[in-house]
């Protein structure tokens, strides 16, 4: 009678136990899959927007290249499909921004503390006007500069027209763009880890030598052509940005 009695009290513990022990997986994960969808959701709609737009963003895209003697081609069946729906995906993510930043603040939220938060919730809008200006930044002053430098390279060959395939050149504009957009976090990732005194604004001015070489890997691998100059163009706003993040760390 005693085995079965102690059998019969340990099984419902146990199934309890387990129980408590998979149902915060469990809602964690399923919190995860709603944040996702929200966020997937937003840049679907963002990408819908994006679609009517597209074609006036290609249009100012393909304008920059001064050096493009004849204009560009598109040599696959599905190129032109697929060059509207790279432009609309991006004018979709920069719409979206501002929501997938709020899930993921939203679901690290209940792991922090109530100052780290407050840090937290400063750096959400920070972050997707700091993407959107990046964004700017590129599409205006870097982009032109870079593509009709390195288009104009042979510039004056006898026997040579310049006329890239337009998903190659959509391409590389919107790649750029993007990886400036998230060049421009530079600030707010550098007052974010001070806040949450994971680093100090001292420590990381003792090293600025070695912040410029994580910088300058950070552009190599980011930017989407292995010349020096496109590196560079985003190398240095990232180093600007980056000691302007020290600046705001030692006094907000």
């Amino acid at each position: 009678m005693s085995p079965d009695a102690s059998g019969s009290s340990t099984a419902p513990a146990t199934t309890e136990a387990t129980t408590l022990s998979t149902m915060p997986l469990m809602e964690h994960l399923r919190e995860l899959r709603g944040r996702l969808m929200w966020s997937v959701g937003t840049v679907m709609v963002g990408m819908i927007i994006g679609w009517f737009a597209a074609q006036p963003v290609i249009d100012a895209l393909t304008s920059m290249c001064t050096v493009c003697d004849r204009g560009f081609i598109a040599v696959r069946v599905l190129e032109t499909l697929v060059t509207k729906l790279r432009v609309a995906f991006i004018v979709g993510l920069a719409f979206a921004m501002p929501m997938v930043l709020y899930q993921i603040v939203a679901f690290v939220l209940p792991a922090l503390h109530r100052h780290e938060k407050r840090y937290l919730w400063l750096f959400l809008p920070g972050a997707s006007l700091l993407f959107i200006a990046g964004m700017a930044f590129g599409f205006t002053f870097v982009v032109p500069r870079t593509v009709n430098f390195l288009v104009g390279f042979l510039e004056g060959t006898e026997n040579l027209e310049v006329q890239p395939r337009i998903d190659d050149y959509v391409s590389f504009m919107t790649n750029l763009v993007l990886v400036i957009g998230l060049a421009f976090q530079t600030p707010l990732v550098v007052l974010l880890l001070t806040k949450l005194r994971i680093v100090s604004a001292q420590t990381l001015g003792r090293y600025r030598r070695h912040a410029v070489l994580v910088i300058a890997v950070a552009a190599a691998v980011l930017t989407p052509t292995p010349d020096p100059f496109t590196m560079f163009m985003v190398m240095g706003p990232m180093y600007i940005l980056f000691e302007l993040g020290i600046l705001l760390s030692r006094f907000l």
